[in-house]
């Protein structure tokens, strides 16, 4: 599965689940996708616990809002 994909299954989950934040979305792919695809997600800080998207995490943000309208939540 390349990027484009995993971002339309993004989309297509997303809005059949009716998520409002980035971590629903991303727990609900990550369920959803083989294992090495699971690699392309970025994980939390070990020290500060805090999440930080990689490049792919914001443009599957930034593409769901675009197209449905919704903007996600991102944790800070």
């Amino acid at each position: 599965m390349k990027i484009p994909d995993i971002v339309e299954n993004a989309i297509e989950l997303g809005m059949r689940c009716d998520v409002k934040t980035w971590l629903e979305l991303k727990k609900i792919l990550l369920l959803s996708l083989p294992s090495s695809e699971r690699s392309l997600f970025s994980t939390r800080d070990p020290e500060t616990k805090r999440h930080k998207l990689n490049k792919m995490e914001l443009m599957i943000v930034d593409t769901y809002q675009k197209k449905t309208g919704t903007i996600l939540e991102i944790p800070r």
